[in-house]
C-alpha cells in the first residue's frame, strides 16, 4: 500500500520435509519433481500463520496477527480506504484496520477460503467479493480441513458502509 508504506502478507509457519527421491518415467498429470514432502504434526500452542504489516523499507514487522488454527492460503486485498480483506481455511472472511491491525469484522462463509478477494465500486457504492469454496492443497495437507470444512462453491458479496 503505498498510500501508508505497507507491505501485507500471509505468512506460513509450520515446517515441510523434503527428501530426494529417484525420477521415475514421466507420467503426464502426475508429479514428476524428484522429491517427496511431507507435513510433520502440528505443533499445539503454536500459530500455524500469521497476517502481517511490514515496512518494505526496514522490514520490521508493524503488526503480526496470529492464526492459532490454520494459516492463510489465499492473498489478502487491501482497500485505498485502510481496510484489508483476507480468509481463512475455516471459512471466516475477515476485515482488519489495515493501520494498527485490529480486528473489525468476521463472516463465516460455510468453507474454505483459498483465493484473495476483489473489490469494484457499482452506483457510487464500494463492494467486496470473495470465493468460498475447498480446494487447494490445504485438504491434502490437513485430513482435520479435508473431514470438517464442506466443499462449498460459493461468491459472497458485501457492501462498505460510508462511514
Amino acid at each position: 500500500n503505498a498510500k501508508n508504506n505497507t507491505l501485507y502478507m500471509n505468512i506460513a509457519n509450520h515446517p515441510r520435509i523434503f527428501k530426494f527421491a529417484p525420477i521415475g518415467e514421466y507420467k503426464p498429470g502426475q508429479r514428476y519433481m524428484g522429491v517427496q514432502t511431507t507435513v510433520p504434526p502440528r505443533r499445539e500452542g503454536q500459530p500455524d500463520g500469521y497476517y502481517v504489516a511490514v515496512d518494505p523499507l526496514t522490514a520490521k514487522p508493524k503488526w503480526k496477527i496470529p492464526l492459532m488454527d490454520y494459516m492463510q492460503w489465499g492473498g489478502m486485498l487491501v482497500t485505498d480506504g485502510g481496510l484489508l480483506f483476507s480468509g481463512k481455511q475455516t471459512g471466516e472472511f475477515v476485515a482488519i484496520d489495515a493501520e494498527n491491525g485490529k480486528m473489525l469484522w468476521q463472516h463465516q462463509t460455510g468453507s474454505a477460503i483459498n483465493a484473495p478477494a476483489v473489490t469494484f465500486t457499482h452506483k457510487g457504492r464500494q463492494y467486496v467479493t470473495v470465493l468460498s469454496g475447498r480446494g487447494g492443497g490445504a485438504p491434502n495437507i490437513h485430513g482435520e480441513l479435508r473431514d470438517n470444512i464442506p466443499l462449498g462453491g460459493m461468491v459472497w458479496t458485501f457492501a462498505l458502509m460510508p462511514e
